[in-house]
């Protein structure tokens, strides 16, 4: 499972970042917030999957802050929840009707449970402007502990 993560998480970080270059200055389109809830994958502890809380506040022209929760639902001392705080550059939208807006970006993860730690972080990802109210987002975090971590998160979060 987490060999096919790695690969599917290097090709999704490769095509936004291949889409990325190609992307001029931002323009309001990026200009929205969410918040939203959605399911972690990858390295979470002992499991494989989990439940994310993720988000998006624009702080500025190009950059906005995502800060975000993956937890493996295991609350005993064996159990990790994992904080991430990465500020991103938001990219013009990549199609003509303007609803896929890549981003990447670096931060600081943290991670409670038994193994805690703080490291630095990159994610990449996309959000999808369903409607004026709706986006879906997936994610790719790289959190580069002592024993590197690479987890993924698919959400859908209410946008204001």
């Amino acid at each position: 499972m987490k060999v096919r993560f790695f690969s599917i998480a290097a090709l999704a970080i490769a095509g936004v970042v291949a889409v990325s270059s190609a992307a001029s200055a931002q323009t309001s389109a990026t200009n929205y917030n969410y918040v939203g809830v959605g399911v972690g994958v990858g390295d979470l502890g002992e499991s494989d999957l989990g439940l994310a809380v993720n988000s998006k506040f624009t702080v500025g022209n190009n950059v906005s802050l995502r800060p975000g929760v993956i937890t493996d639902l295991d609350f005993s001392d064996e159990g990790q929840t994992s904080f991430t705080l990465p500020v991103t550059y938001d990219f013009n939208p990549v199609t003509r009707d303007g609803k896929l807006l890549p981003y990447a970006g670096a931060g600081v993860a943290v991670k409670t449970g038994d193994e805690s730690a703080v490291a630095p972080l990159l994610t990449a990802g996309v959000d999808y402007r369903v409607t004026n109210k709706v986006t879906l987002n997936g994610a790719v975090n790289w959190s580069i502990y002592e024993d590197s971590e690479v987890n993924g998160v698919i959400g859908v979060g209410y946008t204001f």
